[in-house]
């Protein structure tokens, strides 16, 4: 362990060999009295929270689903989303998990657009409805009517 200077709250700051990856890295006397890992360390894992780990406890947590079920359900789907069949390895952004908000019932893989817009038009089928009604029954074209 070698002391480096101060940092800029005025904590010293110290030169400590990584067990890891038998690197060094700098640490506050906060940090080695905790016994925390660096996170600079390339082999730095937070328990529990990395790769595939980190989104199938999410999905389990948020869904009820496992990773292992999300890619089954994609692959089941083609690989699109369900409503506009728009490839998913195409997005800017990963899918989405569409479910019912009231009993969190997975229904399906959604492209961010079509998942969104589910929402905006109320999750349910009335509002689905009504914005159908909406484009077949343009305003415009009911005013051009009743001119």
């Amino acid at each position: 362990v070698d002391i480096i200077g101060p940092s800029k709250g005025g904590a010293l700051i110290y030169l400590c060999d990584c067990k890891l990856c038998q690197g060094r890295h700098e640490r506050t006397a906060h940090q080695l009295q905790r016994r925390s890992r660096a996170k600079q360390c390339p082999e730095y894992r937070a328990a529990n929270w990395s790769g595939l780990e980190r989104e199938d406890l999410w999905l389990r947590n948020s869904y009820g689903i496992s990773m292992q079920e999300f890619e089954d359900l994609v692959e089941f789907q083609g690989n699109k989303c369900a409503i506009c069949f728009k490839p998913l390895e195409s997005l800017s952004r990963r899918a989405n998990v569409d479910h019912d908000h009231k009993t969190n019932r997975v229904r399906g893989i959604l492209c961010t657009g079509c998942n969104t817009g589910l929402g905006h038009l109320g999750d349910d089928i009335k509002g689905l409805q009504k914005a159908l009604y909406y484009l077949q029954n343009t305003p415009f074209d009911e005013y051009k009517r009743a001119r």
